[in-house]
């Protein structure tokens, strides 16, 4: 299987777990999750969840192609990247270090955001293709 057919395949998986599969209560109640408790952390850990089974298709066709442990370590490595990355607070941090901006640029930040989901899903896609 080639990199670039795993990548493909991530990109339209991600476009639905993303857009089409979260919820507006997810999309507003995320942020800070993975150290809140109560509605952060399950709005976060919902999302996340619902992303992941969008990869469901891309799982199996890794499995067939490969095998079940290379499907989980693809199911691993979509998922915790975007536990990370969904939180916001990495985001929030490269926007502040590295791009030097100050208060709240929204488009920026979703910008960043999911250049950072394409990136990660970008790395995963190569691992796989060199399995």
């Amino acid at each position: 299987m080639s990199w670039v057919s795993v990548f493909a395949g991530f990109l339209v998986a991600h476009m639905v777990g993303d857009y089409l599969f979260q919820t507006d209560w997810q999309a507003l109640n995320k942020r800070g999750g993975l150290t809140a408790g109560g509605v952060s952390r399950r709005a976060l850990v919902s999302h996340v969840t619902t992303y992941t089974l969008a990869f469901l298709p891309a799982f199996i066709w890794i499995g067939s192609e490969l095998d079940a442990v290379w499907a989980i370590v693809a199911a691993v490595l979509v998922f915790v990247p975007h536990l990370i990355i969904d939180d916001g607070r990495l985001v929030a941090l490269y926007l502040a270090r590295v791009k030097g901006v100050e208060g709240l640029n929204l488009g920026l930040a979703a910008s960043v955001d999911q250049t950072f989901h394409v990136l990660s899903l970008f790395l995963v896609a190569l691992l796989l293709g060199t399995a």
